[in-house]
């Protein structure tokens, strides 16, 4: 991933992901907005060549309801949007829902790179690849814990709401 030199932006020339609410939960943004009043922008809204954020979207929807005009950028040449947005966000808090979300849209992009069957394996020098442990790892979390919130999420989706309002455990749920 290169990065590319930072700029600023008119907040109107910059398009959210759709990707973004489709894996993340909406987040209060009250603490957001005081801390960008009180100390302003400390970090640029990553962009691909298209102006689509690719990190940045509670500072972006911040900005907009605080009405600024414009903000602090910065370009990133990168493969994958999906991937990439996914990886911006490794340090954000999630709930086990975004979790899940982010291994689904994480699979989906690991089987069109891996590809499948014979010729994939030998595009990959003969080494076995298995998407569940990719995903883990780029998720930063052990496979025994992923398998168990998808199991979770397969025979009682419900546990996941219940999970998330720290009602019960991954492992009670699982």
């Amino acid at each position: 991933m290169e990065q590319v030199v930072k700029t600023r932006s008119v907040l109107t020339d910059i398009k959210p992901n759709h990707i973004n609410d489709e894996i993340y939960s909406q987040t209060d943004l009250s603490d957001l907005m005081l801390s960008l009043q009180t100390n302003g922008q400390l970090e640029p809204i990553v962009l691909n060549k298209d102006n689509v954020i690719l990190s940045g979207h509670r500072r972006y929807y911040s900005m907009l309801q605080l009405k600024w005009s414009d903000c602090d950028i910065r370009y990133s040449d990168i493969d994958n949007d999906v991937v990439a947005l996914i990886e911006f966000n490794r340090h954000r808090i999630k709930s086990v829902n975004d979790i899940l979300n982010e291994s689904r849209y994480l699979e989906k992009e690991l089987k069109k790179e891996i590809g499948r069957g014979r010729n994939a394996t030998k595009q990959r020098n003969g080494k076995k690849m298995e998407t569940i442990i990719e995903v883990s790892k780029k998720l930063g979390l052990s496979t025994t814990q992923l398998k168990k919130i998808k199991s979770i999420s397969n025979y009682e989706p419900t546990l996941i709401g219940e999970i998330d309002n720290g009602e019960i455990s991954v492992n009670k749920a699982y």
